[in-house]
């Protein structure tokens, strides 16, 4: 399939399957991802959107296995630090109202935040403990049309870049614009460069470096083009 052909493809799980047909299954397992409660989605004020690299030995659907973790009250994957701190940052920017959200509120319902994200990966198969760079960067240059037009089927409000920005602006959306400290656009789009949720840094530290330059956006840059 094109890249013109792709970018018609109007349809989430549609485009999921042509992009799962052209992935080599015999050697990599596809994880599909996506929205993770379309109920919760729909009725969230602010829409955002999660991009991660890959998962970390996962052979699974992303999007069920988020959902058994937040069902679940002895979830492994609650209990590490990548999912509980996405929630807390989808806490602090669906709650943010002109002041940044406590990291103690956020703490504490972070875990019902969650259900109102979308969470993809730019590969969607296992990797390891540490990400291939090189064996990466080749993988989403050439599924850079279906990784583009995943997130514009999505269609969030904001965009937080785990770890992702280099990638994301060298193969996906290269026409991004700078608005501020880790603030760019892309036509409708905020997208926010943060670290990985993973990443050895403090927690409340990792939720500000999010919410503050939503914050910084918000109270300098909203309605302008660029900043000086």
């Amino acid at each position: 399939m094109d890249d013109l052909t792709i970018s018609k493809v109007e349809c989430h799980d549609s485009l999921l399957d042509v992009w799962e047909k052209k992935f080599p299954t015999e050697k990599w397992h596809f994880n599909r991802d996506g929205i993770i409660s379309p109920d919760h989605w729909e009725r969230s004020d602010l829409k955002v959107l999660f991009i991660l690299k890959e998962t970390n030995k996962a052979r699974q659907n992303v999007v069920n296995a988020i959902t058994n973790a937040l069902s679940s009250k002895k979830s492994c994957w609650w209990k590490g630090k990548v999912l509980r701190r996405v929630g807390r940052w989808a806490y602090g920017l669906a709650n943010y109202s002109g002041e940044v959200p406590s990291f103690k509120d956020a703490k504490s319902f972070g875990k019902e935040a969650a259900w109102s994200i979308a969470y993809i990966n730019m590969r969607k198969t296992a990797g390891g403990s540490r990400t291939n760079k090189k064996s990466f960067d080749a993988h989403v240059n050439e599924y850079a049309p279906y990784i583009k037009r995943q997130v514009e089927l999505i269609k969030p409000d904001v965009i937080v870049l785990c770890g992702t920005f280099k990638p994301v602006k060298k193969h996906v959306f290269p026409e991004m614009e700078h608005v501020c400290k880790r603030v760019h656009k892309y036509n409708n789009m905020l997208l926010i460069n943060a670290f990985h949720p993973a990443a050895i840094v403090k927690s409340a530290g990792i939720y500000h470096q999010v919410l503050d330059s939503y914050h910084n956006y918000k109270i300098n840059y909203a309605g302008e083009k660029t900043c000086t």
